[in-house]
C-alpha cells in the first residue's frame, strides 16, 4: 500500500479530529452511553461543513443515477 502524500494525510487527520469532536459533542448532548451512540450521516456531513442544500442536491443526483435516469 502506498504511503499517502503529506497533504492527503493532513486532510485525513483534520477529518478524524472533526469526527471525534462531533462524536464527543453528540454524546454529551444526548447523554447516551458509548455502546448506544449512533452518528448519523447527516451529523457527519454537518460537521464537515456540507450544507443541507448541497446534501439534498447530491442525494437527488445519486438517486437519479441509481434509478437509471441521467443526472441533471
Amino acid at each position: 500500500m502506498a504511503t499517502p502524500r503529506r497533504s492527503d494525510r493532513l486532510g485525513l487527520l483534520l477529518w478524524v479530529n472533526r469526527a471525534a469532536r462531533l462524536r464527543a459533542r453528540l454524546r454529551a448532548e444526548r447523554g447516551v452511553a458509548r455502546e448506544e451512540m449512533t452518528v448519523r450521516p447527516e451529523d457527519t456531513l454537518r460537521a464537515a461543513g456540507i450544507s443541507t442544500k448541497r446534501q439534498a442536491k447530491y442525494q437527488r443526483r445519486t438517486s437519479s443515477l441509481l434509478a437509471g435516469r441521467e443526472g441533471r
